[in-house]
């Protein structure tokens, strides 16, 4: 599993030479693929070759390609990443009703405990009022509480006036940061094996990332620390900064604590995606979920 990632801001040329990505501008810089986790492409003068697109998709490693407005709208993925594709496509079809709303209900229940994990980071009230809310979350969460817990979070986390749907530098930072982790976790269940349209709760036939948006649920939170340590709700502008996409991308690089265990986002998106393909063939029903830490790169010895 590569560890480095890359973003691309200015117009430069990229290719594949000896195993390694070569990064052409005024100077060469090469980095073996081996290394490479990722890489964002924001600027649209950037050049890019068909044999670099193949040995991504042959290595698993996650492009974004940016829109005019600098912000992610697409990734490329493999197509076949697994031997046994048409098996788990088959076990996420037959999937049954019951099965999926016990997943959902311990996603939820660990979006809601990281949303309180995250107030009580931030210095904030109503933590323990998001912890009560977690006992309250039934199979399938058929009462809604996702919807309450984050309606009072958000007013908690960035003031009593934030929306979600306001043209504000706090909803562009975590529009992207969750574009950013959106397109791993695709990655990451294609390279399972298994369809990303094919949701546990999402089921939107215009959704080519149903299952994607199922599993980045316990992993918002994340962004949502980020972005509370840096802006609030006073601030006017609304544009991120290159300096402010830098920071948002650099989350990739940070942990969270699955099973006991202080691992890279990476890892813990890929302990999530292993869980769920476990459960689909019958060989457990307990999803591998994220649990909110303090905000800390992952170092490696």
């Amino acid at each position: 599993m590569g560890y480095r990632n890359i973003k691309i801001e200015g117009n430069r040329k990229l290719h594949i030479e000896n195993q390694q990505l070569v990064i052409e501008s005024e100077a060469k810089v090469k980095i073996p693929l081996e290394d490479i986790s990722t890489i964002l492409i924001e600027n649209q003068s950037v050049t890019i070759s068909a044999y670099m697109l193949q040995k991504f998709a042959e290595l698993g490693i996650a492009l974004y390609v940016c829109d005019e407005k600098h912000l992610p709208n697409g990734v490329l993925l493999p197509m076949v990443r697994h031997s046994r594709h048409y098996k788990l496509l088959r076990c996420q079809i037959d999937a049954g009703k019951p099965l999926q709303k016990r997943l959902w209900q311990q996603i939820i229940v660990q979006k809601i405990m990281n949303q309180s994990l995250c107030l009580q980071f931030s210095g904030k009230e109503g933590a323990e009022e998001l912890r009560r809310m977690c006992r309250e979350v039934q199979s399938g969460d058929k009462t809604h509480v996702e919807a309450k817990a984050a309606s009072f979070y958000f007013r908690k986390l960035y003031g009593m006036n934030f929306t979600r749907g306001d043209e504000h530098i706090i909803n562009a930072a975590l529009n992207y940061g969750y574009a950013i982790i959106r397109g791993m976790i695709a990655r990451s269940i294609v390279c399972y094996g298994m369809e990303p349209s094919m949701g546990i709760f999402h089921r939107s036939e215009l959704n080519s990332f149903n299952l994607a948006d199922d599993f980045i649920e316990p992993f918002r939170p994340i962004v949502d620390l980020y972005v509370a340590s840096k802006f609030d709700i006073s601030q006017t502008e609304n544009v991120l900064s290159p300096e402010i996409k830098r920071g948002l991308y650099g989350i990739v690089n940070f942990e969270m604590q699955i099973k006991g265990e202080k691992r890279i986002l990476n890892n813990c998106i890929d302990s999530m995606a292993a869980s769920y393909s476990s459960a689909l063939q019958e060989k457990c029903e307990m999803l591998n979920l994220p649990e909110l830490m303090q905000l800390k790169e992952h170092s490696y010895e």
